[in-house]
């Protein structure tokens, strides 16, 4: 059975934001080349520690932050998506990203550090190798600069998918099997098509598409999956009460300055 609610604290949900930095008109062509493939592809995103240290691997990213609540996140990508089934993605290999703040930086580091140097010239069990990479896979800083500010990556409540938990198109069930160390089977399908990766998904993964009202008609939908208007979905905050916690958080910086210790 399909879990099938969003409480406004723990979604059951995983929302797929498509067509960041891209026009209204845009984003309506990626989410309808989207839902009549369905697939989603695979993109690059590096990690950096201290500033240096480089991790660069391809995926898919969700989050689950509730839906009424997703002005900000909607502003910073996109107000067109896709909502899967929490429970049907993480049978697929979908996994929440684990976020380590500062203080722990530099553990991570020494670790990412080790994993990079140990897959150019291992010298620990191969199976051991490939968990610490699957692991690093999910990995994010809490955020990148101070730890108080409004858009810290924590509050993206980011899920990843990516090619260390899918089974290439065609590939033998048995021989997956093995490679991955003997996971708990897992059904999401990788499709390569030459220099490009996809995750391929199925119909009963998804729950409904989102979309501005303007634009629901321009939608091309041939597997008649539902549609929800973005306006009825997510809650919109006034203007006047946005600037208003604005200030508030400015008079208590200047407060804190004034009233500290010399």
């Amino acid at each position: 059975m399909h879990m099938s609610s969003d409480n406004g604290y723990i979604s059951d949900y995983l929302i797929h934001w498509a067509g960041r930095d891209k026009s209204p008109e845009e984003r309506v062509s990626v989410l309808s080349r989207i839902v009549t493939d369905c697939r989603l592809r695979l993109t690059r995103n590096e990690f950096f520690f201290n500033g240096s240290l480089k991790f660069d691997e391809e995926m898919v990213c969700f989050t689950d932050v509730p839906l009424a609540r997703s002005q900000q996140h909607c502003a910073k990508y996109s107000q067109f998506g896709i909502a899967f089934y929490k429970k049907q993605l993480m049978g697929k290999g979908a996994q929440p990203v684990f976020y380590f703040t500062h203080v722990f930086k530099k553990d991570m580091g020494r670790i990412h550090r080790f994993v990079i140097e140990q897959l150019k010239n291992s010298t620990i069990a191969p199976d051991v190798l490939r968990a610490l990479h699957r692991q690093i896979y999910f990995t994010q800083q809490f955020a990148e600069g101070p730890a108080d500010r409004h858009d810290i990556a924590y509050y993206e409540r980011e899920w990843r998918i990516g090619p260390f938990s899918l089974k290439r198109e065609g590939q033998d069930f048995l021989e997956w099997y093995s490679e991955h160390d003997r996971l708990t089977p897992i059904t999401g399908i990788l499709v390569t098509e030459g220099d490009e990766q996809y995750f391929k998904f199925e119909q009963a993964d998804v729950a409904f598409l989102i979309a501005p009202n303007q634009f629901i008609a321009q939608i091309s939908n041939p597997h008649q999956f539902a549609v929800k208007s973005y306006e009825s979905l997510v809650k919109q905050t006034p203007v006047l009460f946005r600037l208003s916690s604005w200030l508030c958080r400015l008079l208590r910086k200047k407060a804190t300055f004034l009233f500290s210790p010399s």
